[in-house]
């Protein structure tokens, strides 16, 4: 039963950030822009809340201030793909590239560290048995709740408000949007700023869950939430569902790690290989009709 509740723990903990920059991810690219900056929003989010934390003490300004600094990223991309039409993947990776060198000084200029901030609020003692104590603690993490009604909210966003037609129409048909007075450029800033907002949040958990924030702790993570988008086919409950599949490879590997089974190289690279092989089988059944036809 301690296995369990571990390895249930570790689920919880692994899906956070990935399911926060997957609903990230599906809003803003439902609004046609490419979005791969997911891993610069969710490294700014983990740094912006570590230094509320470290600051204030407290996790709500954490998650606030994570929050804020996705939007800005957001903002920053849509500045530069929408305002400007810079292309997108050129514009997402410059943006995964000013984070991880952008946190680095940032590092070093408030914390004089090149590598981790100071330690975050420590976690308040608990009873227990060990998978117990796992658990709870996961459980106590107010990001991983805020997660779960995300989800909620976006499906509604996207399935049952006008702002949300507005996103399909802005990515599916934008002429007719434009033909119907709404304009599309202020619907994709709109878009790409709430995707960065969910995306930072998601980097709020990395940093409160490891009470620190490390340099380039993100570690890909944004790579697969974008994966994760794809095979979820940009639908909230399926993307969903797909980032925490991909939380639990993480969690196994965790299992896994402890009992020294598989070299610890490959371990890590499980989650990264199981997800190409989902996208890559993915593209290939999509792309079998057509070759047929």
């Amino acid at each position: 039963m301690d296995s369990l509740l571990v390895f249930l723990a570790q689920v919880l903990s692994a899906s956070t950030p990935l399911l926060l920059a997957t609903l990230g991810g599906t809003v803003s690219e439902r609004s046609g822009v490419a979005t791969i900056g997911l891993e610069g929003y969710l490294l700014s989010g983990a740094f912006f809340a570590a230094v509320c934390a470290v600051g204030t003490g407290s996790v709500w300004v954490a998650c606030v201030g994570a929050l804020l600094m996705g939007a800005a990223m957001g903002a920053l991309f849509a500045l530069a793909t929408v305002t400007f039409r810079a292309h997108a993947i050129v514009a997402g990776v410059a943006i995964n590239l000013f984070a991880a060198a952008a946190t680095r000084v940032a590092l070093k200029v408030i914390y004089d560290s090149a590598s981790n901030s100071p330690p975050l609020l420590m976690r308040s003692a608990r009873s227990g048995g060990l998978g117990r104590v796992a658990l709870l603690d996961a459980l106590s993490q107010p990001v991983t709740w805020l997660a779960i009604l995300a989800v909620l909210l976006v499906i509604l966003l996207l399935s049952r408000t006008p702002l949300g037609m507005r996103i399909h129409a802005a990515g599916e048909h934008p002429e007719a949007l434009e033909a119907r007075g709404i304009s599309v450029t202020k619907t994709r800033w709109i878009a790409l700023v709430l995707g960065g907002a969910l995306a930072g949040l998601g980097g709020a958990h990395l940093a409160l869950a490891q009470h620190e924030f490390v340099a380039y702790m993100s570690a890909g993570r944004g790579f697969l939430a974008l994966a994760a988008v794809i095979i979820g086919a940009w639908r909230p409950a399926q993307t969903a569902l797909a980032a925490v599949a991909i939380g639990s490879i993480f969690a196994l590997e965790a299992s896994l790690a402890g009992r020294h089974l598989v070299a610890p190289a490959l371990l890590q690279a499980l989650p990264y290989a199981v997800t190409l092989l989902a996208v890559v089988g993915l593209v290939q059944r999509n792309r079998a009709p057509a070759a047929l036809g």
